[in-house]
Formats: structure tokens, C-alpha cells, sequence
């Protein structure tokens, strides 16, 4: 999931910036690989970086702070390209599923109403749970995040792999938790080559073909 264009253009649009699509996810992503080149979350400087790439003139940055801040944790999201059928073909593969997300107590109801996920499946493809940080009160790095996910999966930690798009959050909390990792980064914007990347999530199926059909979390 990633901010909804429509909601970044209204919130922008004061600020003297319409980004299309394109510049929201782009702004997305590059403020998460801030992140992880600061190694922590300062998200004063990470929300900069999205206002910035979203094309917030320079003179107008730093009121785009609490106005990036409001579109991450106050309004909707929506899923990354191409997820629910990336979803579907995990799901096809024989992947069991879990999604691990920082986010503000709405994510399995988000993940839901989009038809990506949902526990018991239903319309959407089946996960055996949906770990929001908010509602279980600890978030990744923390290890302690992942073994809830493990746990109703009924695995074990070299049975899995998570799927995230930080280094910060995913990569390093995932193999804290004993896991594999993969880093989801669409524009390459990741210098490092001690995990795998994909460009895409349906990029995920082949990279795991071979792979003892276990579990995916992200």
C-alpha cells in the first residue's frame, strides 16, 4: 500500500504542487530509501524528501512536513501496482500469507475493501492474518512484529520470506527475526547487493520458483 495520488494532489495543491501518478509513487519511494540512508526514521527529513520528488516548490518544504505527515497517517491509501494479482499468484503458487505492516490500525480493513487480502479470503486472495502495528503494539524492525505473523502461520522463521520496500524496516527487521528478506524498489534507488530486489511485486513468483512453497509476509 502507498499514499493515494488523489489524496496527495488535494493536500499539495496549496502548496503549489499537482504530482501525477508517476511523481507520487516515485516521492513514495524515495522518501523510504531516506529512511534507510539515514537508518532511522526522522520523519521530519523524510517527509522533505516525498514533498520534494512530489514537486513542492523549495520555498514551501518545510510547510509540506505536517501536511505529508496528515497523508501518511490520517488519509487512505492504496495498493501498489499490480498487488492483488501478484497476491493471487503467490497464493496459486502455494504460498501460505501474511501481511506485517507499520501502519494506523486500518490496514486489514484497507487491504480488504481494495480485494487484495483479507483473513478468510472471502473476495480477496487469504492470509492467515493481517499484523497492523498499531492494533498489537510493536512495529518492525522490532522482531517481535514478525513472530505474531509466524505464529499464526504455523512456521518457522527459515520457512519464510518478507517482502517490504525499506532496508530499515524490512530487510533488517526481517533477518533480526531470523527471516529472508526481499526489498521491493521500483526505480533502483537501493544501493546494496546483500539482498535480493525486485522491481515489482508479481516479480516475487519467479524469484521464489524453486522455492519450498512456505510463506510470504509484507
Amino acid at each position: 500500500m502507498q499514499p493515494d495520488p488523489d489524496e496527495v494532489r488535494r493536500a499539495f495543491a496549496p502548496l503549489d504542487a499537482m504530482p501525477d501518478d508517476e511523481a507520487c509513487q516515485r516521492a513514495h519511494y524515495a522518501s523510504m530509501r531516506e529512511v534507510d540512508r539515514l537508518g532511522r526514521a526522522d520523519w521530519p527529513a523524510v517527509d522533505r524528501v516525498f514533498a520534494r520528488v512530489a514537486g513542492v516548490p523549495d520555498h514551501r518544504v518545510d510547510e509540506a512536513v505536517a501536511v505529508t505527515e496528515d497523508i501518511y497517517l490520517r488519509r487512505p491509501w492504496v495498493p501498489i501496482p499490480r498487488a492483488a494479482e501478484a497476491v493471487r499468484d503467490l497464493q496459486a503458487a502455494g504460498f501460505s500469507l501474511a501481511v506485517v505492516s507499520n501502519a494506523e490500525g486500518t490496514m486489514e480493513r484497507q487491504l480488504a475493501d481494495h480485494r487484495i487480502c483479507a483473513v478468510g479470503g472471502g473476495e480477496a486472495s487469504e492470509v492467515a492474518v493481517v499484523v497492523d502495528s498499531h492494533v498489537v503494539g510493536v512495529e518492525k524492525p522490532d522482531p517481535r512484529i514478525f513472530q505474531i505473523a509466524l505464529e499464526a502461520l504455523r512456521l518457522t522463521e527459515d520457512q519464510c520470506v518478507h517482502v517490504g520496500d525499506t532496508v530499515h524496516f524490512d530487510v533488517e527487521g526481517a533477518r533480526a527475526a531470523g527471516l529472508r528478506a526481499v526489498h521491493v524498489d521500483p526505480y533502483g534507488y537501493c544501493p546494496d547487493d546483500d539482498h535480493p530486489h525486485i522491481r515489482a511485486l508479481p516479480d516475487l513468483v519467479p524469484l521464489l520458483a524453486g522455492t519450498s512453497p512456505s510463506a510470504s509476509t509484507g
